[in-house]
């Protein structure tokens, strides 16, 4: 079992999903719209997302146009780059129209961490692998 965040939208799932694709080098999201569906009680604009998808890395988000949620207080989304330089870049996507929470910088645990929310409201947490020791040689 593999717990997936679901992100409401209120019609920008498409432009969301697209822009977090393009931030993280994912495949194309995956978007059903409700023109789309066969139930014909859904409703509402032909062209909204009625479920998107979008892989980061191992996992997913799952999105929607949905206009009924709340918005959601107390969640991040957390991601860790590789190294400090794909950390940066992650963090000033996300910040791009958005606003800094916590500036992308060293902390007692991690070479670079920080919080964004990014222009749709989704909050983020941009944490950095610690580099390893590497072993030292053993003589011969």
């Amino acid at each position: 079992m593999t717990p997936v965040p679901y992100l409401f939208f209120n019609g920008c799932t498409e432009e969301a999903l697209r822009s977090y694709a393009r931030i993280f080098g994912s495949p194309e999201p995956e978007l059903l719209r409700v023109g789309q569906s066969p139930e014909t009680a859904i409703g509402g604009d032909p062209e909204a997302i009625l479920h998107g998808s979008v892989r980061i890395g191992d996992g997913l988000l799952y999105a929607s146009d949905w206009s009924g949620a709340e918005p959601m207080a107390g969640v991040c989304i957390a991601v860790t780059g590789r190294d400090e330089g794909e950390s940066r870049r992650l963090f000033d996507a996300l910040a791009e129209g958005g606003t800094v929470v916590m500036p992308l910088e060293r902390t007692f645990w991690s070479p670079a961490f920080g919080q964004v929310t990014d222009r749709w409201g989704t909050r983020w947490m941009i944490d950095t692998e610690s580099p390893t020791e590497e072993s030292p040689a053993e003589d011969a």
